[in-house]
């Protein structure tokens, strides 16, 4: 029978003593239909649990157990869930993951049932880290570009053959990303839906935080997250590639390796780069905050337009093999 909702979680060698954190926080969510909710749990990891028995605890909870012949990456495992799941909407979490509070699937049947239109609906996530003294740190945020703290359409999914390539720390953003561009009357929670422990001895690895600096796998996922754009919104192309082109330049445009990925992300998108300089005229125009890159240090950021632009790259070929 079709569930409303099915929660998908990565096991990740994860022992059945660390999922009770994930299965309790499902387990003991109020004011909902049980019947209308389905857990996956793909045993993906090196390890896989021995017993299942100590699940029965978990009494409200319908579950179907997944265990491939092979490790499975994360991504893998959620893309093999989200094949496998019956529900209308899909959630994906890790075994360092559980709900903020017991009535968040309450409030999200309610959003299902007040905007039966929706294909998304989004909370805030919150993480926890343990510091160097043992004391905790405590971050929250917007699931904006994630996965976590979000329920998801899966219809909207699989009908626009959204999948999750592997892009190392990037394959949720890539995910995240085509998912907000394509989902219709989108709703948002105003609390912490979503609570994501890290540093504990259960593994951090499913839906990670993102790095502290970007790395070359963010171009190579922004490659082909625009090359889908695209195809699913096309609306949206030019002004997020033109978007990504600006904001790239304060995140790592004075790394070399970084800019000439930039720059050929930008040479396979030549016929835009008109609307791209027109784009940062507006920009240059309209911001005159002191922060902004054309204001802060205009020699930089012209220089660095000029790097990545398919017009230098276009002229520099035939003149170096003219003074050859």
């Amino acid at each position: 029978m079709s569930k409303t909702l099915s929660l998908i979680i990565a096991v990740e060698s994860a022992d059945v003593h660390d999922l009770a954190v994930p299965l309790s926080s499902i387990n003991n969510q109020l004011g909902v239909d049980f019947r209308q909710i389905e857990v996956l749990l793909i045993d993906n990891g090196r390890y896989q649990l021995d017993d299942l028995e100590p699940l029965r605890v978990f009494n409200h909870l319908t579950f179907r157990y997944i265990k491939p012949a092979q490790i499975w990456p994360w991504p893998v495992a959620f893309q093999q869930g989200l094949m496998l799941a019956t529900g209308r909407f899909v959630a994906f979490l890790g075994p360092n993951m559980q709900f903020n509070s017991i009535d968040v699937l309450q409030q999200v049947f309610a959003t299902m049932a007040a905007h039966p239109e929706t294909q998304m609906i989004s909370g805030l996530l919150m993480r926890q880290q343990m510091k160097l003294d043992r004391t905790f740190n405590y971050q929250v945020e917007t699931a904006s570009h994630l996965l976590a703290g979000r329920f998801v359409d899966r219809a909207l999914v699989m009908q626009n053959r959204i999948q999750f390539e592997d892009f190392g720390p990037y394959t949720e953003p890539f995910v995240g990303r085509l998912v907000e561009a394509v989902a219709k009357s989108p709703q948002q929670l105003d609390h912490a839906v979503t609570v994501q422990f890290l540093g504990r001895t259960v593994s951090d690895a499913v839906l990670p935080p993102l790095p502290a600096t970007l790395q070359l796998d963010w171009v190579r996922m922004m490659t082909r997250y625009l090359f889908k754009l695209r195809t699913l919104a096309p609306d949206q192309y030019l002004k997020t590639l033109a978007q990504t082109i600006v904001r790239f330049y304060s995140q790592a445009g004075r790394e070399p390796a970084m800019t000439a990925q930039m720059a050929e992300l930008a040479s396979e998108n030549a016929a835009e780069w008109p609307q791209i300089l027109a784009f940062v005229d507006r920009l240059r125009a309209t911001d005159t905050t002191a922060t902004a890159p054309w204001n802060a240090e205009p020699s930089r950021f012209a220089a660095y337009l000029q790097r990545v632009s398919p017009l230098t790259a276009r002229v520099s070929a035939p003149a170096a093999a003219e003074f050859a």
